[in-house]
């Protein structure tokens, strides 16, 4: 533009010359996640998963399971006037992102329902939600993922839904243990370690949702992963840790379907 054009560009025009910032709110539904109840066809998108806790592979975007998979809305716009009201909470904290990641264990809860469910692995799914009671609602079960020792030689733990807690009570817990958490001040209320006899719930794969018992835990090497030996009823079989996660002893210590 000269400095003798003084008409005024359009948002097209400004859009054109400058290129578009940030990255879409949308995605296509043919390469969502296989387990997302949607239909592939009847639209082009779907909500996109933004980054957070959990991975756009192993979650739902928060719009899809009030809508689509909990089918409390129509539209994803009563979806939005919903989570913009500040009724829903996801691990305890108000979430008003329909594009929120929510994943394995984590606990939906909405107001004026008087309902919360927790996701869990079940019938060769992922993620099913299951309606919990209210006195659990507060209650999350988490995988250590990576264990690190922080200033003050205090350890701290990372778990797979991204938090990070510190160890204060010498726990000494390792990777592939389980902590009992309460949400959201991320207090650990019990531990469970990956041993032999430990019960465990498959949480990938075609066995997802199926629980079981350790009996014998095989370290990694260089060309292979840790793995472990699992009773499932009749059946034993040798699966990866890094889809397998303890949950009890004699039974879960919280309610997960079944």
């Amino acid at each position: 533009m000269t400095s003798g054009d003084r008409r005024c560009w359009s948002a097209e025009e400004v859009q054109s010359k400058v290129g578009k910032k940030g990255g879409s709110n949308r995605a296509k539904r043919s390469v969502a996640p296989p387990f997302w109840p949607i239909a592939r066809k009847a639209k082009k998108f779907t909500v996109k998963t933004s980054p957070g806790p959990h991975s756009k592979d192993s979650s739902y975007a928060l719009a899809v399971l009030i809508r689509d998979v909990l089918r409390l809305v129509n539209t994803y716009r009563e979806a939005r006037f919903v989570a913009s009201s500040g009724k829903i909470r996801v691990d305890g904290v108000v979430r008003r992102a329909l594009n929120f990641p929510v994943g394995l264990m984590d606990v939906v809860e909405f107001e004026g329902l008087g309902k919360a469910y927790r996701l869990v692995p079940r019938d060769k799914k992922p993620l099913v939600p299951i309606e919990v009671p209210a006195y659990e609602k507060s209650l999350k079960l988490c995988k250590i993922l990576k264990k690190t020792t922080v200033r003050g030689g205090i350890t701290q733990y990372t778990l797979h839904d991204g938090r990070c807690v510190l160890d204060e009570g010498n726990l000494a817990l390792k990777v592939g243990d389980t902590c009992l958490i309460e949400v959201p001040s991320q207090k650990i209320v019990n531990t469970v370690r990956m041993k032999n006899g430990a019960q465990v719930l498959v949480t990938g794969g075609e066995r997802a949702g199926l629980l079981g018992y350790v009996e014998d835990l095989k370290p990694g090497g260089f060309a292979r992963k840790p793995a472990a030996t699992v009773s499932i009823g009749a059946a034993t079989v040798e699966l990866p840790t890094s889809i397998l996660m303890v949950v009890g002893e004699d039974k879960p210590l919280i309610y997960i379907g079944g």
